[in-house]
């Protein structure tokens, strides 16, 4: 496993699942750079993840990973708790608590958060502030952190964009992006972060509890194939969020793997899941025919 091919996602130890404390935060995140992870990826709106993020770059003595937040979605410890500002102030000041926070000049990627709710009419203004952001030398690359919509089509065709980031669209229960996304980027060398490889916890700690009670997010059909990836696993002697995991190690294009983690037990459990290598091709081959069922 190349680990510079991972992020560290931050949601999780922030608090959006659930309550974690300073100490636990901040000993994770030691702990996926001292395992060679060289890219940390937080928000405002991940609870209190960019200041565990800030209080583990001031302890951290090698070098300085990649640093990439978001700009436009406010701070919550929900994940279906969304509150957005997308205004031109809203979006400077942002960036500039962020950067106290982290304990930064500059970040290396600058996401546009969640972009599918930045009306159409909105779009071309809050691209401009991310160029002139960038221009600014607050981030080295700008990019959209989130699935996205019509209306920024145009600007990645026109090359605005350095980075796309999307959840539930690159996983083991959802290969959407293999259609369209991941092939589009690679050809265009915009760099590409695969989020949520566990389906929002759908194909790891959630998986039995959303089975009786999903949340009104998650798509019946995406349980459904999770049954069947289930099936797979216990056929192959595998954990599901190993699986999961290992999957993303198969698809044949370029990219990075967002990983979570709340605590370092988890982290650890991803890591050495990812360690493991590819599955085999058979395997992988029956998590591409279960999705396109």
């Amino acid at each position: 496993m190349d680990t510079k091919r991972i992020v560290l996602g931050t949601a999780g130890l922030g608090g959006v699942w659930g309550t974690v404390d300073e100490r636990t935060a901040v000993h994770t995140i030691l702990q996926a750079l001292a395992s060679g992870i060289t890219a940390i990826d937080t928000a405002p709106a991940y609870g209190d993840a960019e200041y565990y993020v800030g209080k583990a770059l001031q302890q951290w003595k090698g070098p300085l990973p990649t640093i990439s937040t978001k700009v436009g979605r406010l701070r919550s410890y929900a994940a279906d708790e969304g509150h957005y500002d997308y205004s031109t102030t809203g979006m400077i000041k942002s960036v500039h608590n962020s950067l106290k926070t982290l304990g930064l000049f500059a970040v290396d990627i600058l996401f546009l958060h969640d972009p599918e709710a930045v009306p159409s009419q909105e779009a071309d203004r809050v691209v401009a502030v991310l160029q002139d952001l960038k221009q600014k030398g607050l981030t080295q690359k700008i990019g959209l952190g989130g699935n996205i919509p019509v209306w920024f089509e145009h600007h990645i065709k026109a090359g605005v964009f350095d980075v796309i980031m999307e959840f539930n669209r690159l996983n083991a229960c959802n290969v959407a992006a293999l259609q369209d996304r991941l092939p589009c980027c690679n050809e265009r060398n915009i760099d590409y972060f695969a989020a949520s490889p566990l389906n929002m916890g759908l194909l790891g700690k959630n998986f039995q509890r959303w089975q009786q009670a999903p949340p009104q997010w998650l798509h019946t059909g995406a349980i459904t194939v999770a049954q069947r990836l289930q099936q797979i696993a216990t056929e192959n002697h595998l954990a599901l969020p190993a699986l999961a995991h290992r999957f993303l190690l198969n698809v044949p294009y370029d990219f990075s793997i967002v990983i979570g983690a709340s605590d370092s037990t988890e982290l650890e459990s991803t890591l050495a899941s990812l360690r493991q290598g590819e599955l085999p091709a058979s395997v992988y081959r029956d998590i591409l025919e279960c999705n396109n069922r």
